[in-house]
């Protein structure tokens, strides 16, 4: 009896058992910081289900609120990538810092100008403070852009740093502030506090680089194949995301920390049209945002959104 062949056959199929455990070894670690709950939900999940490690990655999720100071990690390599806003990532290129947008994660503008009981028009906003972030942050390019849909300028309110969104919550309990802007899940919240909406710009559907893949050019440089990985990972993620409606909401639910199921709904349902299937940023919301900032700014009147983005690493 001719054992020899078997034998071939069975040291053949060990060999393809053993290619993707050996393969899977390989795994690279990705720091990646984000400034809010919103948009991140599909990074989680697909860290969950095995999307990253299949591509031969391992997430470290970091939450720094405030894109400014997320940025300072970056640029000073405490990250690999991150998730922030277009109006930080203009300030801080216009300051010499040496990154591109990668990829786009929320597309559209996610929020509400939210308001103390007292308040129900544009008028009565004069003289009260408004909580942000910080200068230079998404919620400081938000706040403006209502102030200016109110007719009022800046200089007729307050406008002061805060923090996060839980921060600014608490801020206006205690009457420290008297309006902000929240994103979808947090206004929820706000209006079973009490809260109103005096201005709702998801309803408007802006197209605004709320939430964006950002990378520095050292690291695209030295690690292109770990930002592809990660690029084909992450929207893959955002695909399961969008096909596994249950599991995607207890998410959000779970990361937003949300008191119901229902305010998870509401969040994942209008997610869906924010969130590029693609993977792509809106070239569109970022022309808008270099338009303003150069109003007050005169170093952005020659940037282009070309010298931003660095979309190779897209499949």
């Amino acid at each position: 009896m001719n054992i020899k062949a078997p034998l071939q056959l069975l040291f053949l199929a060990l060999c393809c058992a053993l290619a993707p455990i050996r393969a899977g070894a390989q795994i690279s670690n990705v720091r990646i910081a984000f400034n809010g709950f919103g948009g991140i939900a599909p990074l989680y999940l697909g860290q969950d289900v095995g999307i990253f490690k299949k591509h031969g990655l391992n997430l470290e999720m970091i939450f720094i609120p405030g894109g400014s100071l997320s940025l300072q990690a970056l640029i000073g390599k405490s990250l690999d990538l991150l998730m922030t806003g277009g109006p930080p990532v203009v300030n801080a290129y216009l300051q010499g810092a040496k990154i591109k947008i990668i990829g786009g994660a929320t597309n559209l503008l996610p929020y509400t100008f939210v308001v103390i009981g007292g308040i129900r028009s544009a008028e009565q906003l004069k003289g009260k403070r408004i909580g942000i972030s910080r200068f230079g942050s998404n919620t400081d390019y938000v706040v403006r852009l209502a102030l200016n849909q109110f007719a009022l300028s800046p200089n007729e309110v307050q406008i002061i740093q805060v923090g996060g969104s839980q921060a600014r919550l608490v801020a206006m309990k205690s009457g420290a502030i008297q309006a902000t802007v929240l994103s979808p899940e947090e206004t929820l919240v706000a209006q079973k506090m009490g809260y109103g909406i005096l201005l709702d710009f998801i309803e408007k559907g802006i197209e605004f680089p709320h939430v964006n893949l950002v990378a520095r050019d050292d690291f695209l440089e030295t690690q292109p194949q770990t930002v592809r990985s990660f690029m084909r990972a992450y929207i893959e993620s955002v695909r399961y995301y969008k096909t596994h409606r249950l599991e995607a909401i207890s998410k959000i639910v779970f990361l937003s920390k949300l008191p119901d199921r229902q305010m998870g709904e509401v969040v994942y349902e209008g997610s869906l049209r924010a969130t590029p299937d693609d993977g792509t940023p809106t070239l569109k919301g970022m022309e808008v945002v270099l338009d303003t900032i150069a109003k007050e700014n005169p170093k952005a009147k020659g940037l282009t959104v070309q010298q931003l983005v660095d979309l190779r690493y897209i499949p």
